[in-house]
């Protein structure tokens, strides 16, 4: 590879990168705004999300769960913090969004900590969230947070008995950190 093209691959990695994170921004903003055409753009036309329903396929499927999920709340504010990607190709990306959320719930304010692990695909000349896996480290209701204990279970969502939190503790590291 000649100097010339090194550079240009250099500047289309991080014209994607930019991209990637604006499509994280988008998504935030099209869950917040109840934007489902914006929301449905934001994935793959075989995208999916796998969270505590389970996994969802396909931007019919997709607009579907979210149209039930929004129905149970008020406003919210999703919150992407940084990404990191592990992976990028030319057309496809894997990565890990740190992440918060706040959503408006019968009963009060809901927050949540969670990250999304991603896989992109570039799609019509486009990036787009191919697949979205959403982990907990807990979600609550705000008057209940400073109450937390990490012995007991983190994801306390109204109307349903609390389990366990996804993450730190199913973590590789997390369980190798304390078998030392």
């Amino acid at each position: 590879m000649n100097e010339e093209s090194e550079i240009l691959a250099r500047l289309r990695r991080i014209e994607d990168r930019t991209e990637i994170e604006e499509l994280i921004s988008r998504y935030a903003m099209a869950c917040d705004d109840r934007d489902l055409d914006a929301l449905a753009g934001c994935f793959t036309a075989d995208g999916a999300f796998v969270s505590v329903g389970g996994r969802i396929e396909g931007r019919p499927a997709l607009i579907e769960y979210y149209t039930e999920r929004f129905q149970h709340y008020g406003p919210s504010y999703h919150v992407p913090h940084r990404v990191v990607l592990d992976e990028l190709t030319e057309d496809t990306a894997r990565g890990v969004v740190l992440a918060h959320s706040e959503l408006m719930l019968e009963g009060g304010l809901f927050v949540t900590a969670h990250r999304y692990r991603d896989r992109y695909r570039c799609e019509d000349g486009r990036w787009r969230v191919a697949e979205r896996a959403c982990e907990f480290l807990y979600g609550a209701p705000l008057r209940d947070l400073l109450d937390l204990d990490h012995a007991q279970p983190r994801r306390r969502w109204p109307g349903v008995e609390p389990v366990e939190a996804d993450i730190p503790e199913q973590l590789g590291t997390w369980k190798a950190f304390y078998r030392r």
